[in-house]
């Protein structure tokens, strides 16, 4: 049900702590919409005319955008210029529906929202899983990247390749929302 947005990068390097390189760091903020209905059908049209429209045109229940950058340092020696450390932040925000007056909804509308709302956020932290594994796959790269003869050759290839990860990266997160429909498959579907 939702599409993500691929953010750019910042790339550069900072001195870090020691390790080479650990887990990104994941910061998810949520953001809410607020809908209204005591009808499935009342609620389905309030996410109609609430929703997220995307590029496509078309408007999505929930959606999930999120940003990778990276930092790392760099240092000088015999064998050229090598990463010591590497740091990536992962920043997402996921955007969702909030029923404002469920209360007087019938419980089966009611139970029925919870199955539908746990789906829908099964898929959007799916978005969030693959921004994750960006900044991973990103993060041992760039451990791992060969040294080069000068520490500015360096930072323009390690920066390279991390957006050709992100590219791919992108490229996968399309394919997740094809593979679930976004997120039918996963029972993202209301009512």
């Amino acid at each position: 049900m939702g599409r993500t947005i691929l953010a750019l990068l910042v790339g550069g390097f900072l001195a870090l702590s020691s390790l080479a390189s650990a887990e990104p760091e994941v910061r998810v903020d949520y953001e809410y919409y607020e809908i209204r209905g005591e009808t499935a059908e009342a609620l389905r049209q309030a996410m109609n005319v609430q929703g997220v429209v995307w590029k496509d045109g078309n408007t999505y229940d929930a959606f999930t955008s999120w940003n990778v950058s990276w930092t790392f340092e760099r240092r000088l020696g015999r064998e050229g210029c090598t990463i010591e450390s590497v740091r990536s932040v992962v920043k997402v925000t996921q955007r969702f529906p909030k029923w404002k007056d469920r209360s007087y909804a019938p419980k089966d509308l009611q139970q029925k929202w919870n199955a539908y709302m746990k789906a829908l956020k099964e898929h959007e932290d799916g978005h969030k899983d693959i921004a994750v594994g960006a900044a991973r796959e990103i993060e041992a790269f760039l451990v791992d990247l060969a040294p080069s003869p000068s520490c500015e050759d360096l930072t323009i290839r390690a920066n390279a390749s991390a957006m050709k990860i992100l590219e791919k990266y992108k490229k996968r997160e399309e394919a997740y929302d094809e593979a679930t429909r976004f997120g039918e498959t996963q029972g993202a579907v209301f009512p």
